[in-house]
């Protein structure tokens, strides 16, 4: 699948969304030092180059530690590495590592492990979603669409605790990016004979190792190699797709936290005893995949009709519950639109009219079920306003991700989980805080 973030560029996003959590204040039913979580899905995979899911996201935070990491006021701090330097022309980017680093096992944890990691990550057979994060490093384009060796990139390993990118162009945000590139014990994914990164197998570097994992559930313990110690022995946490049953689970003492309340009960949980409700802007956006291979949306005029006769006020305001702000871009309020829906669809005719489309344009849009196919269901009612007949599918994560991996969509909704948070339980009487798990 093409990079994310350069893909985006080329769609139209529905809104940027806050994140919600909602925790417990009774007394806990958990064993002791277990701290008990509920998400929305499943992690596709463990391994960072291989998971797509927002699920995996949130696990990744835990289990690994990225080049660069967020602080607790999301800017950029430390991760594996202590600092970093750009030289004089922008060129080259230098990050050095914090001493005696470790991996789960013991092992020690060097540059050459995120040689290893990026090397891997360009390879073409590794299908890396992120790659283009790296686009600009020399070479890089060429081993990922595999007209060069990975091995010739532009990156460098001068000593076990240095990690050099040389770039084609200036970067300024590169280390931003490293926020969420999370390396790979090389010495593990070197043995063939291991069933890395499942569990008992599983190697990594963040503050908990991967226990035990299942189809409703993964367990994290702590790791005591670890950069930041981890302040809670074991995090369960639980699958639970239906945001009303997690937070049913909540009141009744049978999770600590979750995230994303449904937003209908947002106002209602907010007045209730003995939990506690807590949202903060993020950036999660839930966006329109677009198919630009597919005719007609090859044609410009077509998307472009699209995204001006969605009404992403409604959305926010009545589907998502004011938990979003509408948004026609990846920076939400960079563009402005025309205040009238009604001019907007106007427009938007005016567009399919000289596309060759008048009242006969076919669509399809895949979605993933619950939010996500009201979201559709509007849209679709959107887009017959102007003369588009938008037919909805329905499809499980991992089946709308097979079919957009293989181009086979029009349209799909996804959502883009970049720099989550997580969460900590608080004592009773106490605020909530927003910080790592460690």
């Amino acid at each position: 699948m093409p990079n994310l973030l350069y893909m985006l560029n080329r769609r139209h996003l529905l809104g940027a969304v806050p994140v919600l959590a909602l925790a417990s204040c009774a007394r806990s039913k958990a064993p002791a030092n277990t701290l008990r979580i509920g998400i929305a899905g499943a992690p596709d995979s463990l391994d960072p180059l291989q998971g797509q899911f927002a699920a995996a996201a949130l696990i990744y935070k835990q289990i690994y530690m990225p080049l660069t990491d967020y602080g607790l006021d999301g800017k950029l701090a430390p991760g594996l590495a202590k600092s970093w330097h750009v030289s004089a022309d922008g060129l080259v980017w230098t990050f050095n590592f914090f001493e005696n680093l470790r991996w789960s096992d013991g092992q020690p944890l060097t540059a050459q492990d995120v040689l290893y990691s990026v090397r891997r990550a360009l390879n073409p057979d590794t299908g890396y979603a992120d790659a283009g994060d790296f686009y600009l490093v020399t070479n890089a384009v060429e081993a990922i669409s595999g007209h060069s060796a990975p091995e010739t990139v532009g990156v460098s390993a001068p000593g076990k605790t240095r990690i050099v990118f040389h770039l084609k162009q200036p970067l300024g945000v590169f280390p931003e990016l490293m926020r969420e590139f999370y390396p790979q014990p090389a010495h593990i994914l070197e043995n063939p004979e291991k069933n890395w990164p499942l569990p008992p197998d599983f190697v990594g570097s963040g503050p908990y190792i991967v226990s035990d994992l299942s189809q409703s559930r993964i367990v994290l313990s702590k790791n005591i190699h670890a950069r930041i110690p981890a302040q809670i022995k074991t995090l369960d946490v639980a699958f639970i797709e239906e945001a009303a049953t997690r937070t049913r689970m909540v009141r009744a003492d049978d999770l600590d936290i979750t995230q994303d309340p449904p937003p209908g009960q947002i106002a209602h949980l907010s007045t209730r005893p003995g939990v506690v409700l807590n949202s903060w802007p993020a950036p999660k956006l839930v966006y329109l995949k677009v198919n630009h291979d597919h005719a007609p949306l090859n044609d410009a005029r077509v998307r472009r009709a699209l995204s001006m006769a969605i009404d992403r006020e409604f959305i926010t305001d009545q589907v998502l519950a004011d938990t979003a702000m509408p948004t026609a871009r990846i920076i939400a309020g960079a563009e402005k639109t025309s205040s009238l829906l009604s001019e907007r669809q106007a427009q938007a005719r005016t567009l399919l009219t000289a596309a060759g489309f008048e009242n006969n344009l076919q669509i399809t849009l895949m979605h993933s079920g619950g939010l996500r196919e009201r979201i559709a269901i509007v849209l679709a009612e959107d887009w017959k306003d102007i003369g588009v007949d938008c037919a909805l599918i329905a499809a499980d994560p991992a089946g709308l991700y097979t079919f957009i991996d293989e181009g086979a969509f029009d349209l799909a909704i996804a959502s883009f989980d970049r720099g989550l948070n997580h969460y900590r339980r608080m004592p009773v009487g106490s605020s909530w805080a927003v910080s790592p798990l460690r």
